[in-house]
């Protein structure tokens, strides 16, 4: 279960990701850099599976993870989905990530949708990607804000949480309204929210990823977003990578 948001402008994309999980999960790892096939990644880490939901790399590729509970699980043992992500976050770009997907045995992951954004993403080249397989086929097209996954009442969850976005847009689409958005209720059912409480789940993380062509920053912040959402906590749980540059082929030294 999970609700994901997206922003684009001149500079670059903003992608809010709230992660909705079992009160019984396992406390994820805040995000850290890793080298994967040499390549530097921001990631937080699931101790469960030591995979992931979202993650950036060096080269400003985004990738994020949402459970297809409406699929069906391929027979047989199973690789966890964090693991796919993992393995596909070193690429360059949505045509290599491309070439990537088509080389996995999908058989081996229960369904789920992976959505893409391509360093080159802005406010004119709008084309995030989603990656989808529902268990028996591949599918990959493009998408739009906002995305949300759930495995109960999951058209009724949509429908709340799109109507909580559209009336967001309408106060006005930048970063404070997303992450005001991203912290909300609905006012009489919390599992419809953005900021989800059941009995037996609840949001239990929030991810803010911020690609520009100067470099690409992740913030974590722990725990329900309406209790610990916050700038100063964004600030302060904020990782940056240093940022390749393809036309010298080289990183530009130093964090940012």
């Amino acid at each position: 279960m999970c609700s994901v948001s997206w922003l684009l402008n001149e500079e670059g994309y903003q992608l809010f990701f709230n992660r909705d999980e079992q009160k019984s999960r396992a406390v994820a790892l805040p995000p850290q850099s890793l080298s994967l096939n040499g390549v530097a990644v921001l990631m937080p880490i699931d101790p469960v599976a030591n995979g992931s939901w979202i993650s950036v790399n060096e080269f400003g590729l985004t990738l994020c993870l949402l459970n297809n509970y409406q699929g069906q699980s391929p027979c047989g043992p199973l690789i966890s989905r964090g693991q796919l992500l993992k393995r596909l976050s070193s690429e360059r770009d949505i045509p290599t990530l491309n070439v990537a997907f088509d080389s996995l045995d999908l058989t081996r992951f229960a369904p789920f949708t992976l959505l893409a954004f391509d360093p080159r993403l802005t406010q004119t080249d709008k084309a995030v990607m989603a990656f989808e397989w529902d268990g028996k086929h591949p599918r990959i097209f493009s998408e739009c804000s906002p995305r949300f996954s759930s495995g109960v009442d999951l058209e009724k969850v949509q429908q709340a949480r799109e109507q909580a976005y559209k009336a967001c847009l309408e106060q006005g689409s930048n970063r404070q309204d997303l992450l005001a958005l991203h912290q909300s209720h609905h006012p009489e059912q919390l599992h419809h929210s953005f900021c989800m409480h059941r009995s037996d789940a609840h949001t239990v993380s929030f991810t803010h990823v911020e690609v520009t062509s100067f470099g690409q920053s992740m913030s974590y912040v722990g725990g329900s977003p309406c209790q610990h959402l916050t700038e100063a906590a964004l600030a302060l749980q904020c990782v940056t990578l240093p940022s390749y540059d393809p036309s010298t082929d080289s990183l530009i030294k130093g964090l940012l």
